[in-house]
């Protein structure tokens, strides 16, 4: 039943030529010019700016798209199909988060490569010589981990929203609105140029939690005939 949706909204995200279009040049400003702009940073193994960069991606990207999950299937007079389908609301919702979510690792990846390959190329022509080891485990595990919790987090919170909202652009305005907060933590402990491990995994404890919460409030207080309702 997940599979179904997942693969649903993946087909319908590769027919729009606009959300394509964003992400290409997501990936070329975030993967290339901005990894080029701040070569010092990179060739000294300065993880903070790539964490910092991930960060927004992984709340930037689940906000956008969340708002389309519920929202747009209002606006497009699809949601009461959606509905009547014999797959319950819980699934569904869980199909479109995890959509989101592979879809955000996805790019998230991309651009991790791209910047990986730019780094091998850059200290070649700095240094002639050929080094591989990238950053260290505690980097590669804030950058892709923290990022895919918060990607969670944002997209479970997103996807409510939407589901409330009535609009695309009402979910849009309350999904940016939230997302730079919950990251602002995150950033502001990198542009210190700090971030402990304990910091870390009380961080995402908490994000854990929250997730936990959010599921709970989807189980328990939304059902398709109030949500049909209030339309």
């Amino acid at each position: 039943m997940i599979k179904a949706i997942v693969k649903k909204e993946m087909k319908e995200l590769l027919k729009s030529k606009e959300f394509i279009s964003y992400y290409i040049m997501l990936i070329i400003v975030i993967g290339i010019m901005i990894p080029i702009s701040s070569k010092e940073s990179i060739l000294n193994r300065n993880w903070y700016v790539m964490g910092f960069l991930f960060q927004i991606i992984a709340s930037v990207i689940p906000s956008g798209l969340t708002a389309d999950s519920f929202a747009g299937e209002k606006e497009r007079k699809t949601i009461e199909t959606l509905f009547n389908s014999p797959v319950p609301l819980i699934y569904i919702f869980l199909g479109k988060v995890i959509y989101i979510v592979i879809v955000t690792l996805i790019i998230m990846t991309i651009i991790f490569g791209i910047s990986y390959i730019l780094f091998i190329i850059m200290n070649f022509i700095e240094y002639k010589n050929l080094i591989f080891n990238f950053y260290s485990f505690k980097a590669i595990y804030f950058i892709f981990i923290n990022s895919l919790i918060v990607c969670f987090f944002t997209t479970f919170l997103g996807v409510l929203i939407s589901l409330r909202s009535k609009t695309v652009k009402a979910a849009n305005l309350f999904n940016y609105f939230i997302s730079m907060p919950i990251i602002a933590p995150v950033l502001g402990k990198l542009y210190t140029g700090t971030m402990p491990w304990s910091f870390i995994l009380i961080y995402q404890l908490i994000l854990f939690i929250g997730i936990g919460l959010l599921l709970v409030i989807i189980k328990n207080k939304f059902k398709i005939h109030s949500i049909l309702e209030n339309m």
